[in-house]
């Protein structure tokens, strides 16, 4: 299966609002993404996020309360051996956030976990960008969302999926007025990375306004070239 099938992002309702949804990814290969996390209320899957320090997540502000972090993953139902559990003791938000029924700008969250993390090949931070993704990079999006269709179960195993980033014209033209110089457009799990070249540039923010799975719309993300500085003061300062 080619993996330039279009990536979608649609937000589904109460219950399920931050979980992840990938279209037409593919079982990524084990410990490929380590950065990779789940956020979990008890046994559910709520958002995406990536581990960028040692005892720092990033995800996305509308990923909002506390959670059980599970790092190190590839099956949620079976033990990999490579599992880390940690639990965010408490979380700031980009000042500048107003909700996502604004306009989603500054979309962004820092949660800091109870205790360090310990590095192993499957659990490892990812490089925060020093500069911003060209139009057209490649670039890979991952999290445990749903493969196929809206109501099919969530995948079991890690999804990926290769995509390019898209230039600002076509995402404006798609989102007309909606699309801030804060967000990128690709062809697009509520937080989830999307990494460029082993460099985090974007948080999976918002998508689709219509129904799920619509080709041609791209999901919106949160350029996080923009916010590296924020990023890095937050861990100093805490």
């Amino acid at each position: 299966m080619r993996l330039s099938i279009l990536l979608l992002l649609c937000v589904v309702g109460l219950g399920q609002a931050d979980r992840e949804k990938i279209y037409g990814g593919v079982e990524c290969v084990k410990n490929s993404q380590p950065w990779q996390v789940g956020l979990f209320h008890g046994k559910y899957l709520r958002c995406g996020g990536v581990l960028v320090d040692h005892k720092w997540v990033l995800t996305a502000a509308h990923c909002s309360g506390k959670y059980i972090v599970r790092l190190g993953e590839h099956s949620l139902t079976k033990l990999d051996r490579t599992e880390q559990l940690r639990f965010t003791t408490f979380s700031i938000t980009h000042p500048s956030y107003q909700g996502a029924y604004r306009n989603h700008e500054h979309d962004l969250r820092l949660l800091r976990l109870d205790r360090p993390i310990r590095l192993t090949r499957a659990v490892q931070p990812v490089a925060l960008p020093s500069s911003c993704a060209p139009t057209g990079a490649k670039c890979l999006v991952s999290g445990w969302g749903t493969t196929n269709k809206p109501w099919d179960p969530f995948p079991d195993r890690l999804q990926c999926l290769n995509l390019s980033t898209v230039s600002s014209e076509t995402c404006h033209a798609v989102f007309p007025g909606r699309v801030t110089e804060n967000m990128l457009c690709a062809e697009g799990d509520s937080g989830g990375p999307l990494v460029c070249g082993g460099v985090l540039q974007g948080l999976v923010s918002w998508g689709s306004v219509g129904p799920c799975g619509q080709k041609g719309i791209p999901g919106v993300y949160t350029k996080v070239c923009r916010y590296t500085d924020w990023i890095r003061k937050v861990i100093r300062s805490n």
